[in-house]
């Protein structure tokens, strides 16, 4: 967990290195084939782009559990992450700096629409239908594919759920190449 005694330089730091280790993991969990494969996410810019949405959005839920001022900064942090990748990630494919804050902004834009849609439908008491509407209305995946989807993120809210809070706040999401069923 990350401590606050002590200096503000060191709080800082250590608030950087969790959001770093978390945004690492999930990031490398987002691109793991068997989303592209099997759970029907197109296999482009945009639908790795909606991955890491989706994989940001299970880990803002889970913070948002642990509750408090930590984890609600956590979250802030691991957004801004994600919105720096998604430009680096615009730079390296050559798209030019007039074009890329709109780029961004749509992106950006999206992230957190389907971002809040994602973090409500996991508080859903239903086991899935409400994550596959979500999924599917907002072009994640398509229809024949959108419960297995919505399985496998309700898996990953499970694996996150059984992790106690001081490893969640510390970035270690458990993420293992593929979703728990449930």
């Amino acid at each position: 967990m990350i401590a606050f005694s002590g200096s503000w330089f060191r709080r800082r730091g250590a608030l950087k290195k969790a959001v770093a280790e978390a945004h690492g993991r999930l990031v490398r969990e987002a691109l793991m084939p068997v989303h592209y494969e099997t759970r029907g996410v197109p296999d482009t810019f945009e639908g790795r782009a909606q991955m890491v949405t989706v994989m940001t959005a299970l880990a803002c839920a889970r913070f948002a559990e642990v509750g408090g001022p930590l984890a609600a900064e956590l979250t802030e942090r691991l957004n801004a992450r994600v919105l720096d990748g998604f430009d680096a990630a615009f730079r390296e494919k050559g798209v030019g700096d007039h074009s890329i804050a709109r780029k961004v902004r749509t992106l950006a834009e999206a992230h957190s629409g389907l971002g809040r849609a994602l973090v409500e439908a996991l508080k859903a008491d239903d086991s899935r239908e409400a994550l596959a509407e979500v999924l599917q209305r907002n072009g994640v995946t398509r229809a024949d594919t959108a419960g297995a989807l919505a399985t496998a993120m309700r898996g990953y809210q499970a694996l996150f759920a059984g992790q106690n809070d001081t490893e969640i706040l510390s970035g270690g999401f458990a993420c293992g190449g593929s979703a728990p069923a449930v």
